[in-house]
């Protein structure tokens, strides 16, 4: 693992239509190696933060403007590494009673909410492959969203995180007894 460590927020919220997750598309700029692209709230492990969870808590309340105390952590993903060799440590949180969403418009450009109903397996496609840090080939997977491309690391956290990772099933059934109360 390098040296910078990463976390982002998986956050899940409740919707009159069932739940949602929240994403957000980064700004075009070009000292961003991830400029333009849709992902999960989330950033590079600060002095001051006690935790990558505290990390990944702060980082959803400086970009979309979700408090931590509103959040409850649902689980806790494996480690996960981007095209640049970034290691990234994923959490999916529940938001409680929903704040209003304020983007930070230094760091969103936009915000997307994708229905958990919709991800299933037919949803990701392959966009291709990558060679991990460890010499391992791996699968790009890629999907359409509202007219955006999500992919890479975002698109991998999703599919592992509600579809085929060990903690997919219980995630699931929490989303369902959340939704529900």
């Amino acid at each position: 693992m390098n040296s910078r460590r990463f976390a982002v927020l998986l956050p899940i919220l409740a919707h009159d239509d069932g739940p949602r997750i929240l994403l957000m598309k980064r700004p075009e700029r070009e000292t961003d190696p991830y400029s333009g692209q849709v992902c999960l709230p989330g950033g590079a492990l600060e002095v001051d933060d006690a935790s990558l969870l505290d990390c990944a808590l702060r980082e959803a309340d400086e970009e979309l403007g979700i408090p931590a105390h509103s959040v409850e952590i649902i689980s806790e993903l494996q480690w996960q590494e981007t095209g640049f060799k970034h290691e990234v440590k994923p959490f999916v949180g529940w938001i409680h009673n929903p704040p209003e969403i304020r983007p930070n418009p230094a760091e969103v450009e936009h915000v997307l909410y994708l229905p958990v109903s919709m991800i299933a397996p037919g949803l990701f496609q392959e966009r291709g492959t990558w060679t991990d840090a460890g010499g391992e080939k791996r699968e790009l997977l890629t999907f359409r969203l509202d007219g955006y491309e999500v992919w890479g690391l975002t698109a991998r956290i999703l599919e592992n995180g509600l579809n085929s990772g060990p903690e997919a099933g219980s995630i699931r059934r929490q989303i369902d007894t959340f939704s529900k109360s």
